[in-house]
C-alpha cells in the first residue's frame, strides 16, 4: 500500500477504488490475447484503460473485458480488471460462526498472543500464534467456518509478511473462493485476500516464475509430508492453478486430478480443488488437443467418484 496515493501499488487511490485485482495469464504463439485502445490516463498513477480481446492468429475474436493498465518495460505489465459501480443490494448478513460453541478457542493462549502481536504490526511475530491457533480451532469447526476463515486469511498474511511468497500464495488460492462463498465477493476481507494475492504475484514475478517457486515447494513437500497431507494438497493445487495460467494445460489437468484424488472427500477445501480442477477441464477442452482430451476424461473420472460432493 502506497500511504501517500492510499492505493494498491503501482494503482493510485481512485484507479484502485474502480478496479479489482486481476491474474493475467501467458500465452503464446498465434491463439493468445492482445490489448487495444489507450484511453483514461490518469495523471496519478500513469495508468490507462485498454481492451483486452482473445485472438487467433493474432485477429481479436472475442472481448475479454477492460482493465487498467502500467507497463513495467518491454512487454510485461500489471493490470487490473475495471469494474462497475456495484449495484446498491441487500447487505449480506455476517455469517453466524459455530465457535459461539467454543468460546475457548478466542480465549487461547497462542490466539491471545497473535493478535497482540498483530495489533502491534508485528505480523512475522504473530505468524507461529496464528498457526498454532488455527490447528485447534480445524479440530473443531469447519474449515470453512468464518472464525476459521479469519485465522486462515491472517496465516496467509503472515506468510506473505515474512517473504514466504510461494505458500502465501497457496494459502490465498485456497481461502479467497471461501471467503467468497461466506462474506461475499465485496467483503473487508474478501477484498483484502485478493489484494494481497497481486501483491505476492508482483513479488514473485508472474505465472511462470510462480510455477517454478511452487514446484521447488511441492518437491519439498514431498520429501516429507505424505500425498493427502493439507500442506501439500494446498501447494500442489497452487501450483496447477499456476500452470493453467501458464498456458500448460495439460500440466495443470494432471496436477489437480492428482490433488482431488488424494483430497478427503465431503471437505470445504476438496470443492475448492474441484472447482479448479473444473477450470482446467474447461480450457482443455476448448483447446481440443487429443492428449488433452484423454486426460480430460481421466479427470472427469476423478470428479465423479462416488464420494465425491455432488454441489459443484
Amino acid at each position: 500500500m502506497d500511504e501517500e496515493r492510499r492505493g494498491v501499488y503501482p494503482f493510485c487511490g481512485p484507479c484502485t477504488a474502480g478496479s479489482e485485482a486481476w491474474r493475467a495469464a501467458e500465452a503464446a504463439g498465434p491463439m493468445g490475447a492482445r490489448f487495444y485502445g489507450h484511453r483514461d490516463v490518469c495523471e496519478n498513477c500513469g495508468s490507462s484503460v485498454r481492451t483486452l480481446y482473445n485472438t487467433v492468429l493474432w485477429i481479436p475474436v472475442s472481448k475479454v473485458g477492460t482493465f487498467r493498465i502500467v507497463p513495467t518495460g518491454g512487454r510485461s505489465y500489471v493490470g487490473r480488471r475495471v469494474v462497475d459501480p456495484p449495484v446498491r443490494t441487500v447487505v449480506r448478513r455476517e455469517p453466524v460462526s459455530a465457535i459461539v460453541d467454543h468460546p475457548e478457542l478466542d480465549g487461547s493462549p497462542e490466539y491471545k498472543q497473535a493478535e497482540v502481536y498483530w495489533d502491534e504490526n508485528e505480523p512475522g511475530q504473530a505468524l507461529p500464534f496464528y498457526q498454532a491457533a488455527l490447528v485447534e480451532r480445524e479440530k473443531v469447526l469447519a474449515a470453512d467456518d468464518p472464525a476459521t476463515l479469519r485465522v486462515r486469511l491472517r496465516v496467509a498474511q503472515g506468510l506473505l509478511a515474512t517473504a514466504n511468497y510461494g505458500r502465501a500464495i497457496a494459502w490465498f488460492e485456497l481461502v479467497t473462493p471461501q471467503l467468497v462463498d461466506v462474506f461475499g465477493p465485496h467483503h473487508e476481507l474478501t477484498r483484502a485476500a485478493t489484494e494481497a494475492t497481486t501483491g505476492a504475484r508482483l513479488m514473485v514475478g508472474g505465472p511462470r516464475s510462480e510455477a517454478r517457486l511452487l514446484a521447488d515447494i511441492v518437491a519439498a513437500d514431498t520429501e516429507s509430508l505424505p500425498s493427502g497431507d493439507p500442506q501439500v494438497l494446498r501447494d500442489r493445487a497452487a501450483l496447477g492453478k499456476a500452470q493453467l495460467a501458464c498456458g500448460d494445460i495439460s500440466d495443470a489437468v494432471e496436477t489437480l486430478s492428482a490433488v482431488v484424488r488424494d483430497a478427503p472427500s465431503a471437505h470445504p477445501d476438496t470443492e475448492v480443488y474441484r472447482a479448479a480442477l473444473i477450470e482446467a477441464c474447461t480450457v482443455a477442452e476448448a483447446r481440443g488437443k487429443k492428449r488433452d482430451g484423454r486426460l480430460v476424461d481421466t479427470a472427469r473420472q476423478v470428479l465423479s467418484r462416488a464420494d465425491a460432493p455432488t454441489n459443484r
